[in-house]
């Protein structure tokens, strides 16, 4: 098989919905499930559904190596990082920074991104189950670029593709979906959090300075009692009816 023909990386044009998220920390609006298990963003689902239709149509299979191994969250990432790599020196292996640390690869581990820099934590990455063997992977080289998808890292990864298209899926996509629009994301408005309100209105009022996080501590207790002494009230950190009404807390 020639060089050529195998070595094709594309650099990823993102998703502008993907532009400012965390890595690791996407929004379910931004995923879709994928038939056997696992989630990708909303448009690299549909390119890898297109093309999987396209290889059961030629006769193939195509699946990912497991659900763990499409979008993965922060947390996920990170375990799976833990396992194979440590802080213990191990001479003659590879290293990855992470957290300000130097982190060495256990011997037979495979190499892993460190948490939030893998395109797996962006929703647009997906292992191919048995990539390498030769019927797949040559169909592979023939139909990624139709799909939108290249390879990242070649030879050594031939299961590893991600998804290069950005906001313009290619034609054979389009076709697959119909034109399928974004899906329609609407912002969910932050849970009410009674402690922070609190702590925002004792700051408006100037008798507290600490950060309005929710957690109540020395802090905020000494806030409320300077509160109610400052209008005749008990000497304590109690926030009853009379606190609220003069805090205009609901």
């Amino acid at each position: 098989m020639s060089k050529v023909a195998w070595d094709y990386i594309v650099p990823i044009k993102m998703p502008d919905d993907l532009k400012g998220v965390e890595p690791g920390k996407l929004s379910e609006s931004l995923l879709r499930p994928i038939p056997g298990g696992g989630k990708l963003h909303w448009l690299a689902a549909n390119a890898w559904n297109a093309m999987v239709a396209k290889a059961k149509a030629d006769g193939l299979e195509l699946k990912p190596t497991s659900s763990g191994d499409l979008y993965r969250s922060y947390e996920s990432q990170l375990a799976s990082f833990k396992q194979r790599y440590v802080l213990e020196k191990i001479e003659g292996t590879s290293t990855k920074s992470f957290e300000g640390k130097t982190w060495y690869l256990k011997k037979g581990m495979a190499m892993l991104a460190t948490p939030g820099k893998s395109n797996h934590n962006l929703g647009i990455a997906v292992d191919v189950h048995s990539a390498s063997e030769p019927k797949r992977l040559n169909w592979l080289i023939a139909n990624v670029k139709d799909f939108g998808f290249s390879w990242e890292v070649v030879p050594s990864e031939p299961w590893h593709l991600r998804y290069v298209c950005g906001n313009n899926p290619p034609p054979a996509v389009v076709a697959f979906t119909g034109g399928q629009p974004a899906p329609v994301t609407t912002a969910v408005e932050e849970p009410k959090n009674p402690n922070k309100e609190l702590q925002q209105a004792l700051k408006d009022k100037g008798y507290y300075n600490g950060p309005i996080d929710g957690n109540v501590g020395p802090a905020t207790d000494a806030a409320v009692k300077a509160f109610k002494v400052a209008h005749g009230l008990n000497h304590d950190s109690v926030v009853g009816p009379k606190v609220k009404e003069l805090l205009n807390l609901k």
